[in-house]
């Protein structure tokens, strides 16, 4: 809005109340009422045709709307004061009312602009709130005027086309009040004019029920008032986003609602006080009924919320216990069903199968297809089993490419042959390899999942694409390549004085050196559960490990989801750290920390690999918590030299130890790393500057490298 429109108007805000105050006459203030309103008009039209483009979309029709409403007043003043005209009705009421007409078009040629051709929520708070004004318009003007003597029955037409006229637009603004979002001042200047205008009418309504028909000098004040402000809405630079909806979102306010709801419900109360206030109670029984109405409304808009909320609560509750991807079941469901279906086997005497299915090779048709097509061969697979499937089956991801089912009322043999029809039917040409045990009435039903996670890992280490039984040979002899698994330890140290307190287990194959592919290898073909197990179990016998250092060993996802694993694993592992790999194998955080904990049962230390490769690794550090991070080779490479890298060191130290987690930096090389990691606080150090890997033990008693620990003390200055 620009100066010169600010000051005309504060100008004409001047000349009304000067006006009023000094000129005693009621004929002077018609005059000085018809200079403002001429003024306020001559502002808003010179800004509305300065954008011509929003006069079809309301702004046009609201403008001529003020306009005849201001002409009226100029005519009421020329029949009153030059003509000596009293009658009613006069021409400038049915002026007045033609104007209310137009405003109600304006009105709602905003909100059909501001729908775009769309169903606008919120009409059933807009009419409990029309309904809750509707009882003082009829008490207060609507009913005395027509039970009254003293006017003719057009005057009475009137009059009540008056009432509705405003009840009609305070309707529709009411109802574009509900938009969220941050209303624009062109919009709160404009319904500000139209409730303050309303406000006059409805005073002038009740002072023409009980006396003359001219208006009081307050209610002319009111009036022009509301020009003035509809003048500034026109003026204000937010007209256009108003008009086009920018500042406005689709939905509408739940707080909005409750108090348009909440004022509508109150404005019977609020009558039924004014009208004791003034000594009538002629209209109680409108009154009451009145607010039964609106309560009855009131009460179905909240019974259908109510209804709403209950019916989004079961689609949330069902969107919990289903896959996002698949729309399976969860694995949290599929153990809720599978708790359910024991009770029912075991009241019934009929057996329960289960069954676990595993994707072959989907690691590789990743690679091959990319990620999104895996995603779509897991929907479809979902989608063609989940139509093969018998009533009361369930079928549930279990987690990435894997799958559970439960059968109800099922041999052992017949859930095979289920199974292996689903096999069959799988999409894209691909098979699954899968595992099925009985569930034994009165066992824990973990022990069937066991039973069957077993022969689904034979079943894949034998060859793939098939199901095989718990019941049948259970081949664990590792190939007799992997067989020749070396263990090599190397040191970790103090940060401080280079003291060894832990070494960390590293396998070794003869056959092959690339040592991670070697497990995938393994995991791929269904025996990595038992390699990692084999690493462990060797690291723990290796001879000689001194009594006062931890042994810090790896462990994968993968490998902790299997039974076999955990078969294998050792009760007692005090002195351990069990150091979660960085492959990811599609379990959730939760999880991941459920199992972590039943190291920590047998008395494990947990730590954490490869801190800050990932964006994630900060969030995991905080819902796994584990007691020792190791902050990755690719960061530190070079640190001495690159500041970024020394900040980002310095930052992720901080963090773990504000977490109260013990920092371990691994791949140090060079001195001036070594110096870097001293001055970020870290505890403990690993990499070839102090030791390589090697097949015997450091004695906890020896430091490692004098001159090394020399060189970074000086590059440090300690």
């Amino acid at each position: 809005m620009s100066r010169r429109t600010i000051m005309a108007l504060w100008g004409l805000v001047a000349l009304m109340l000067a006006g009023f105050a000094l000129v005693p006459g009621a004929g002077g203030r018609d005059v000085v009422q018809t200079l403002v309103a001429g003024g306020t008009l001559a502002i808003a039209w010179v800004h509305v045709l300065r954008r011509r483009d929003v006069i079809r979309l309301g702004w046009g029709t609201l403008v001529a709307a003020v306009t005849v409403l201001g002409v009226s007043d100029a005519v009421s003043a020329v029949e009153l004061h030059v003509l000596d005209y009293t009658g009613y009705p006069r021409p400038s009421n049915l002026l007045a009312l033609g104007g209310y007409g137009l405003l109600g078009v304006g009105a709602f040629q905003f909100e059909r602009n501001r729908s775009r051709g769309r169903r606008l929520p919120g009409r059933i708070e807009a009419a409990i709130f029309a309904f809750g004004a509707m009882v003082p318009l009829l008490v207060f003007l609507i009913i005395p005027v027509v039970q009254s003597d003293r006017f003719t029955t057009v005057s009475k037409t009137t009059t009540v086309a008056y009432a509705l006229a405003d009840l009609a637009v305070m309707t529709v603004i009411a109802r574009l009040m509900l938009t969220t979002g941050r209303q624009s001042r062109s919009f709160v200047l404009l319904a500000s004019a139209l409730f303050v205008s309303l406000l006059g009418d409805f005073w002038s309504g009740i002072t023409t029920t009980q006396g003359p028909a001219s208006a009081l000098a307050p209610i002319k004040m009111l009036w022009l008032t509301a020009f003035i402000l509809f003048a500034a809405g026109v003026a204000h630079p937010s007209m256009r986003e108003f008009t086009q909806g920018k500042t406005w979102q689709d939905d509408v306010s739940s707080k909005r609602r409750v108090w348009l709801m909440g004022v509508g419900q109150a404005l019977p109360a609020l009558t039924l006080g004014i009208a004791w206030g003034i000594g009538s109670d002629r209209y109680d029984l409108v009154i009451a009924l009145g607010g039964i109405a609106v309560s009855l409304l009131v009460s179905a808009r909240m019974t259908g919320l109510l209804d709403r909320i209950s019916e989004q609560s079961v689609q949330l509750a069902a969107l919990a216990r289903s896959d996002e991807l698949t729309g399976l079941h969860n694995r949290r469901s599929w153990n809720h069903e599978l708790s359910r279906a024991c009770a029912a086997a075991r009241d019934s005497g009929h057996p329960l199968a289960i069954a676990l299915l595993d994707l072959d090779h989907f690691k590789a048709y990743n690679d091959t297809h990319g990620h999104p097509a895996g995603d779509r061969l897991l929907e479809e697979a979902a989608r063609v089993w989940r139509e093969r499937l018998r009533p009361g089956d369930v079928l549930a991801r279990y987690g990435g490419e894997e799958f559970s089912m439960i059968l109800p009322d099922t041999s052992l043999r017949e859930a095979v042959l289920v199974v292996d029809a689903l096999r069959e039917a799988t999409p894209e040409g691909q098979r699954f390899s899968a595992g099925v045990a009985l569930w034994t009435p009165g066992s824990d039903p973990a022990e069937a999942i066991a039973e069957a996670d077993a022969a689904l890992y034979r079943a894949k280490r034998s060859g793939r694409d098939q199901v095989l039984t718990a019941h049948e040979q259970d081949a664990r002899a590792l190939p007799l390549t992997l067989q020749a698994l070396r263990v090599v330890v190397q040191p970790i140290v103090r940060a401080d004085d280079l003291g060894v307190v832990a070494h960390e287990a590293l396998s070794r194959f003869a056959h092959e050196p690339d040592v991670p592919s070697v497990f995938a290898d393994a995991h791929e073909r269904g025996y990595g559960d038992l390699l990692e197990v084999t690493a462990i179990q060797r690291a723990l016998e290796h001879p000689g490990r001194p009594d006062d250092t931890d042994l810090f060993v790896n462990v994968s996802e993968r490998a902790m989801r299997s039974v076999r694993f955990w078969e294998g694993l050792p009760g007692d592992l005090r002195g351990v750290v069990m150091e979660l790999h960085e492959d990811r194998d599609g379990l959730d955080d939760a999880t991941v920390r459920e199992y972590l904990e039943r190291f920590r049962r047998r008395g494990a230390r947990i730590g954490m690999d490869d801190l800050g490769v990932r964006a994630t690794d900060l969030a995991r550090v905080v819902t796994l918590q584990p007691d020792i991070v190791k902050i990755d080779r690719s960061i530190v490479a070079g640190c001495d030299v690159n500041g970024g890298q020394s900040d980002v060191i310095h930052m992720l130290v901080d963090f773990a130890r504000h977490r109260g987690v013990e920092v371990c930096v691994e791949g140090v090389e060079t001195p001036g790393e070594l110096a870097v990691v001293r001055a970020a606080g870290a505890t403990l150090v690993q990499g070839y500057l102090v030791a390589r890997p090697a097949p015997a033990w450091r004695r906890h008693s020896s430091t490692v490298n004098a001159v090394v620990a020399a060189e970074a003390s000086r590059i440090t200055g300690s």
